[in-house]
């Protein structure tokens, strides 16, 4: 009881001193909430163009905004992570205004490309100001504190969204709306919040061995290589369920629609409920440990499907129960180490744009991943959970090896990290 009440009085005062930054996490995570599984069906309810040339437009925009990840770290780097969280808001709001006037296929891409750039320009700065938030460290706690919140506002967007549509279509427009509005206030919100300490020669030298910082140098390090990597074989994890997971739930198994919705929202209740938790039960072991034991967990949803056959009923529900859960602790083991590593491996003079390189090429792998679905039709549909399985297998190898090069601050949180 002592420990809960403990507990409970360390979230109540990180919410009271970072409340305005928790505010605008809160209202643009609910707006994305909002729209996030509406984006094809928006488009085919409110325009003539048809789902074949959506489709279409929507992955083409969607490989094209890739890069702007790189050109976020190079503006976090410019300008600090808060002016790019304020203009990747800025770009949310502006593609979401376009989705209200979109009714041709020029319009649709625009809109569709504003909104995945500043998706892209979102993953890039986040990591950044999260760690310019928490001045450095313990980088962990603010990351799971401010994902649970995350978690929370996402599944409340996506239900107050389902409840809206429940009384017909006419609700979409709304939806959208509500994001443009909720994108406007975060970005107002971050403008007017301070964070932590910027890049100073001072800090240039503490631990970095004689880096320089440069390009250069950051491409020819072994450990900022196996990152990348480790990035790219893991980023499918992003789209698992809703990818590959929810295709087979469906179309093999037999089981309603609803069952994607279902898997998201026990995956995000529980990061909701029990991030910062878990976050505190790890604290002090070895970061590249806990990314590994999260890939191999997420390896583990795909190894029974090479041998299962299709399941009904009780048993299929199940298994979608099992699939969320182990999804859920997955990313609450992994999510804030490999965060703590991207932001702390790198030179901080290179900080941003390092962890544009990093956030790349896990939407690299996420892109890519829909690719290997073919396998399915296939003579031999066990294919995709092999190679499925052996991706994050990979990853867990290239992350671990990653951080074997790294200092000892970068590997575990000092003792100063975690009693911060």
């Amino acid at each position: 009881m002592l420990f809960a009440l403990a507990r409970t009085r360390a979230s109540l005062s990180t919410l009271r001193e970072h409340r305005f930054v928790t505010f605008a996490v809160l209202t643009d995570t609910i707006g994305a909430g909002l729209t996030l599984p509406l984006t094809i069906v928006y488009f085919t309810l409110t325009t003539d163009v048809p789902l074949a040339a959506i489709g279409v437009l929507s992955t083409v925009g969607s490989l094209i905004a890739l890069p702007i990840g790189l050109i976020g770290g190079a503006l976090t780097d410019r300008f600090g992570a808060k002016a790019s969280m304020i203009l990747n808001n800025l770009m949310s709001a502006a593609g979401f205004a376009l989705y209200l006037i979109a009714h041709d296929p020029v319009m649709i891409f625009a809109a569709i490309f504003l909104v995945n750039a500043s998706e892209r320009l979102y993953w890039t700065s986040w990591t950044a100001y999260v760690h310019d938030l928490a001045d450095g460290r313990p980088f962990e706690r603010w990351f799971a504190f401010l994902e649970a919140t995350k978690a929370a506002a996402l599944g409340t967007g996506a239900i107050i969204a389902a409840v809206t549509l429940a009384h017909g279509p006419g609700g979409l427009r709304w939806l959208v709306l509500a994001n443009v509005v909720t994108s406007v206030a975060a970005a107002v919100v971050f403008a007017s919040q301070r964070t932590g300490r910027r890049f100073t020669a001072a800090t240039e030298a503490i631990g970095r061995g004689g880096r320089t910082g440069s390009l250069r140098e950051f491409a020819a390090d072994r450990s900022m290589r196996l990152i990348t990597l480790g990035q790219f074989l893991i980023g499918p994890a992003m789209v698992l369920p809703n990818v590959a997971l929810s295709v087979l739930f469906v179309q093999r198994w037999d089981m309603p629609p609803a069952v994607a919705p279902v898997q998201f929202a026990i995956a995000t209740g529980l990061c909701a409920l029990l991030q910062t938790t878990v976050t505190e039960r790890v604290a002090g072991l070895h970061r590249g440990r806990l990314i590994a034991f999260g890939a191999v967990l997420t390896a583990l949803t795909a190894v029974p499907l090479v041998f299962l056959p299709a399941l009904h009923g009780a048993a299929a529900w199940t298994y979608v129960v099992l699939v969320a859960v182990l999804l859920a602790v997955a990313d609450m083991v992994y999510l804030p180490a490999a965060n703590a590593v991207m932001a702390e491996a790198p030179h901080p003079r290179i900080r941003g744009r390092a962890i544009g390189v990093f956030q790349t090429a896990g939407s690299v792998g996420m892109a890519l991943f829909p690719l290997t679905l073919g396998l399915l039709d296939s003579p031999v549909p066990w294919t995709l959970w092999v190679v499925t399985s052996a991706v994050f297998v990979a990853a867990a190898w290239a992350w671990h090896a990653a951080l074997q090069g790294l200092s000892g601050r970068v590997r575990i949180a000092s003792a100063a990290d975690l009693d911060a």
